[in-house]
């Protein structure tokens, strides 16, 4: 029974959250404009400030650099292994290649990491997410601006990488390797700066998920095609799953929690980033209804974990 309520401690919150976004859309208690603005200030102040403070005094050896090399890769084989699922399947959408990579981690992994470990282990799924994110915005978000728009530019590859939320995780880990970080944080200063960047990122987990809750609409969703695009992904990222969990398993013997991270890494979904540059409007329609399946999907493994870690 203590486990029950354990469990339910951990998921009833994420469940809570998510249906009062549902309810603040249905309601109109708050605009899409007005949401955007929300989501606007939580990846440009609230969300880099979390990750500025994951990574600043973390120390960095050749171990760190093996991982964020690792799911760099990892992310790119599941962008070209997403072209040989899609013939397979047959699938409709010229879409579900860039569905089979990428993984939402600001917007649903942070805030669900948060919930199973605490804010304090974040950098365990960052550094994860950011070797992602350097083949996510470099290749796989180039390519979907050359299918959509004929044009890929350096510089807009360039300027779609300058992000706060890349800054913070770039200034963290300059700070972390020069050591620069340490030094602060074991400074009297160090403790006033952590106590600020911490109150400044104390709404994120829920806004986060307060946002997924208001953006999730079943309302287009082509079930056939989705689910065959959901398969696709979940095919490809348990396959990667099986390779890389033992791989980091030997890299951290003595980290269990990065362990952890591959688990929550896994199920989470593709980035949301995509609906900025998909302008087809039955393409948008798909988008939507699958990021909202699977979205349930990924509270449902989470459930799962929560169990597990319970």
């Amino acid at each position: 029974m203590e486990r029950f309520w354990a469990v339910l401690q951990t998921v009833l919150p994420v469940a809570a959250v998510v249906l009062c976004g549902l309810l603040i859309r249905r309601r109109a208690l708050v605009t899409e404009s007005g949401m955007s603005q929300i989501k606007a200030v939580l990846v440009n102040i609230c969300l880099p400030a979390v990750l500025f403070r994951t990574f600043y005094a973390m120390r960095f050896t050749w171990r760190e650099a093996a991982v964020f090399g690792l799911f760099a890769c990892v992310t790119l084989l599941a962008f070209l292994l997403g072209f040989a699922l899609s013939r397979l399947f047959r699938s409709s959408s010229a879409l579900t290649p860039w569905l089979c990579t990428t993984i939402e981690g600001g917007s649903v992994g942070y805030a669900l990491f948060f919930l199973l470990f605490g804010q304090q282990n974040l950098y365990h799924l960052a550094l994860l997410d950011a070797g992602n994110a350097v083949i996510q915005w470099t290749l796989v978000m180039s390519a979907l601006r050359l299918r959509c728009d004929g044009s890929a530019g350096r510089k807009e590859t360039l300027r779609s990488l300058v992000t706060p939320i890349n800054l913070a995780i770039l200034a963290g880990i300059l700070c972390g390797v020069s050591g620069l970080g340490a030094l602060i944080s074991a400074s009297a200063f160090g403790g006033t700066l952590e106590a600020v960047l911490d109150y400044i990122g104390t709404p994120v987990g829920a806004m986060i998920l307060l946002s997924v809750g208001f953006d999730l609409s079943f309302k287009q969703l082509r079930w056939g095609e989705t689910l065959r695009s959901v398969l696709a992904r979940v095919l490809i990222f348990t396959l990667l799953g099986c390779l890389v969990y033992p791989l980091v398993g030997r890299i951290f013997p003595d980290a269990a929690l990065y362990r952890s991270a591959v688990l929550v890494f896994f199920i989470l979904p593709p980035t949301y980033a995509y609906t900025v540059y998909i302008r087809d409007a039955e393409e948008r329609a798909f988008l939507g209804g699958y990021l909202a399946l699977y979205t349930l999907l990924t509270i449902a493994a989470f459930t799962v974990l929560a169990v597990l870690f319970g």
